[in-house]
Formats: structure tokens, C-alpha cells, sequence
């Protein structure tokens, strides 16, 4: 087995993990930072190209989590094996790994082109957005089979101990996107006196970019798992469904799903309840914040990949010691560089906003809604990792119940009562999403520090 992919007993744990996160944390920053620009350049468009975009995200982000929590089905496994130091297993995973993508691109990419003529619809699209958001959900659902290798081989490679790889595919697909969207989205124009050539395709440009980028992307991904370093092997190996692997995945991956899907919705229903109950100013403001305070957690999730990764491990070399120490060691630097980052979003939480926004009454709100969460980031940080390590440890099931129980029985009712009741405005949607924050961060502290989830790993018989 190849050193560089096996967890280091005698080096210090530190070291490892951050060989692990800092690539990820990259990642996360790469993404959304490039994203901000993206969401720029189509915001050129109009209100109508913006709202096209925009009215298509929920459903994207629904069947993009679905697939990854098929993604941890097999990377927790994968992870597992690499701490086992089981070669053959590792190998037989990564072909499973690739039918399991298949099926799922291909079934999301079937699905989402006969509903796409009607999903914008249902989300509310007025008539004038309406042809361009069904063209550009069709457009970015042909390469759902690209994006569900994209996905899943990602988290394999992860789990492998290769965060660096990710990084340099998910950055390349992000930046070959913003370079198609500068040809694709706007015509050909004058510039201190060149002509830059541009197809002025719109919406349906910036749509075509992504999914050519997502292309690109896919199949690499795919192959470097393939010729990982130690664990080289061919589809000539076989490609038959193994029923005990799948049905390990299925266990492991479908309450990831769930919960992913679940708290999407739950995001639907608050932006539904923001957009009837308050004003114009209150959602603009609430949109801005959301993407304010997506900076401050970025950390935690390259900390979580490192997380499933190293307890997974840890629990596929029976190491009782390291699982544990891993779990604390991840959620305790998470906590603190979120601690830190809340403390910032609550000084800067005003200028912050105003990057997003000139109008004081939109900046004033969407700086208010960011001071009332920047008390939860920390806790939020530590349920973020501390997720992902009871996933390596395959406690999968709690998770779902933390994050259920979270949106729906706090977060959405709370809101519901603050705003409709108490009228708090926009401050009562994040009170009510803070409390939840809070909540589900001092949940999983507890369920780690509990023990419990040495059962479901094997490493305990109690």
C-alpha cells in the first residue's frame, strides 16, 4: 500500500489531517468565489436571465445532494478498505463506485429532462422567465451523468486520501465555466478597440458552459481513481454488480441522501416564507446574506472531507484510538477557526454585505440577519465535521435525525411563529436558523463524545 495514502500511526495527527483539509478548504473557497463571478456575469443579463438561473437552483441542488449521498455509500466503504490495507477490495470498490455513478447520472438526467419543461413552472417562473429557464435546466441536465462522476469519484478520492486531486478538477470545471460564459452568455463586442467575438446565447449560454465544463471534468475524475497510485484497475477486471458491496452503499448512502434532501427543502420553504411574508428589500437582503455567510463555514467543510477520510480509516484498521482522537481532533479545530470567522462576520457582517449591494435599506437588513447567526457559526462548524465523522464511522442515521429534526421542528415552525406572529422580519427567519445551528452542533458533540457510534463501526461489542 502506498504510504502516502495510508494514515501515518506514529506521525503526529495533526500533520495528516492538515495534508488532508488544506486542499479541500481550497476547493470550497475556489467555488465559491468563482461562483460569486459566475453568478455575476449572468446577473448582466437582467432580471429575467437572472431569475432563469436562479428559479433553477433549488432543483439542482436537490438531485446534486441526492447523488452525493450515494457518493458517501461508496467512498465511506472505500475508506474502510484503505485502513484495512485490503487492495482488491479498494480496487473492486472503485469499479462498483463507477456503475453506481452511471445509474445515477443517467437516471437524474432522464428524470430531470422530461420534468424540465415543468419544474420552473411549479417553482413559479413568471411567463417572460419561463422559456429560459426550461431551456437552460434542459441544457445543464445533459450533463448529470458527467456531474454524478464528478460527484461521487470526487468523494472516493477524498476517502482514498487524495484531496488534491478534487481541488485541481472541481477549480479547473469552475474556471473553463467562467472563460465559456465571457464567449457563450454575451455577443460580440468592442473593446479599446478589439473585437471580442461571443455568440450572445444568454441564459442558454451560461447554461451550455457549465454543462461543457462539467463534461470535461467528469471522465478525468473517473480515470484517476482508476490509476490511483497502488490501486490500479481496469474495467477488464468486471463490472458486475456486487450485491453485498451495493447493499452496504444503499445503508451508508440513503440516509446521506435523505438528509441532504431534507434540508434542501427546508431552504425552499424558508426562502418561500421570506418571499411571501416580507418585503422585496427582506428577500434581496436574505439572498445576500446567504451567500455573505457561506465564507465564514467554508473551513468545516474541507475539515469534514478530511474527517470522513481519516476515521474511515481508522475504523477500517481497527483503530479504536485514532477514530476517536480524529473525531475530537477535526471537530475541536473546526469549532475554533469558526469561532473566530463568526467573530468576523459579526464586525465586518455591514461591509460584508455592501460587496453584494448598494441600497442601504437591503445592506442594513442583510447585516442584522448576519450578526444574529455569527453566534452559531462555531456550532455549526462542529456539526458540519463531526457529520462527516460519524459517517466515516458509518453512524449515518443520526445525522438525518439531527438534521430532520433541525429544519422541521425548529427551524421552519420557529420562523413560521417569529415572523408571522412576533413580526421579527427577516431577524426572526435567522434567530429561528441559528437556534437550529446551535442545536444540531451541541447534538452531534454529544453523540460523539457518547461513544455510540463505536457499535455501528465494529470497534466496539458494547
Amino acid at each position: 500500500m502506498s504510504a502516502g495514502l495510508k494514515i501515518d500511526q506514529q506521525g503526529p495527527r495533526l500533520r495528516r489531517l492538515w495534508s488532508l483539509s488544506w486542499p479541500a478548504i481550497i476547493e470550497q473557497i475556489m467555488n465559491t468565489m468563482v461562483t460569486y463571478v459566475d453568478t455575476a456575469m449572468v446577473g448582466v443579463l437582467g432580471a429575467v436571465g437572472s431569475a432563469a438561473v436562479s428559479v433553477n437552483g433549488p432543483p439542482i441542488w436537490l438531485i446534486n445532494g441526492i447523488v452525493a449521498g450515494a457518493g458517501v455509500g461508496y467512498s465511506v466503504q472505500v475508506s474502510n478498505a484503505v485502513g484495512a490495507e485490503d487492495t482488491q477490495r479498494v480496487r473492486l470498490l472503485i469499479r462498483q463506485a463507477l456503475l453506481a455513478a452511471v445509474v445515477c447520472g443517467l437516471t437524474a438526467c432522464t428524470l430531470y429532462e422530461l420534468l424540465g419543461g415543468y419544474i420552473p413552472q411549479w417553482l413559479g417562473a413568471k411567463p417572460e422567465v419561463l422559456p429560459h429557464a426550461v431551456n437552460y435546466m434542459r441544457i445543464y441536465c445533459a450533463a448529470l451523468p458527467f456531474n454524478a462522476l464528478l460527484i461521487i469519484f470526487g468523494a472516493v478520492l477524498r476517502c482514498m486520501g487524495n484531496t488534491k486531486t478534487p481541488l485541481i478538477y472541481n477549480t479547473a470545471t469552475n474556471l473553463l465555466n467562467l472563460v465559456l460564459n465571457f464567449f457563450l452568455i454575451y455577443p460580440t463586442r468592442q473593446w479599446h478597440g478589439l473585437t471580442i467575438p461571443g455568440a450572445g446565447w444568454g441564459v442558454e449560454g451560461a447554461a451550455l458552459a457549465t454543462a461543457i465544463s462539467i463534461m470535461c471534468a467528469g471522465i478525468p475524475a473517473a480515470m484517476t481513481a482508476f490509476c490511483q497510485h497502488g490501486y490500479q484497475t481496469s474495467l477488464r477486471e468486471g463490472l458486475r454488480p456486487d450485491r453485498a458491496v451495493i447493499r452496504r452503499a444503499v445503508r451508508l448512502g440513503v440516509p446521506s441522501a435523505i438528509e441532504r434532501a431534507v434540508i434542501n427543502l427546508g431552504q425552499i420553504a424558508m426562502t418561500a416564507l421570506v418571499g411571501h411574508a416580507l418585503t422585496t428589500a427582506a428577500l434581496a437582503a436574505n439572498n445576500i446574506a446567504t451567500n455573505a455567510e457561506g465564507l465564514c463555514y467554508l473551513p468545516a467543510y474541507g475539515i469534514g472531507y478530511a474527517a470522513v477520510a481519516l476515521v474511515g480509516q481508522s475504523v477500517g484498521a481497527k483503530n479504536q484510538e485514532d477514530a476517536k482522537a480524529y473525531g475530537i481532533l477535526t471537530g475541536a479545530i473546526g469549532f475554533l477557526l469558526c469561532l473566530v470567522t463568526g467573530a468576523l462576520l459579526f464586525v465586518f457582517a455591514s461591509p460584508l454585505a455592501s460587496l453584494f449591494n448598494t441600497d442601504p435599506l437591503v445592506v442594513s437588513e442583510a447585516a442584522l440577519a448576519l450578526r444574529v447567526v455569527a453566534f452559531s457559526e462555531p456550532f455549526f462548524a462542529a456539526s458540519i465535521i463531526l457529520t462527516n465523522a460519524l459517517r466515516g464511522a458509518s453512524d449515518v442515521r443520526f445525522p438525518l435525525v439531527v438534521g430532520l429534526a433541525g429544519m422541521w421542528l425548529v427551524r421552519v415552525p420557529l420562523a413560521c411563529l417569529l415572523v408571522l406572529r412576533f413580526e421579527l422580519g427577516l431577524a426572526g427567519v435567522w434567530g429561528a436558523m441559528a437556534i437550529d445551528l446551535v442545536l444540531r452542533g451541541v447534538l452531534c458533540m454529544v453523540r460523539w463524545h457518547s461513544g455510540k457510534w463505536l457499535r455501528l463501526s465494529g470497534l466496539s461489542e458494547a
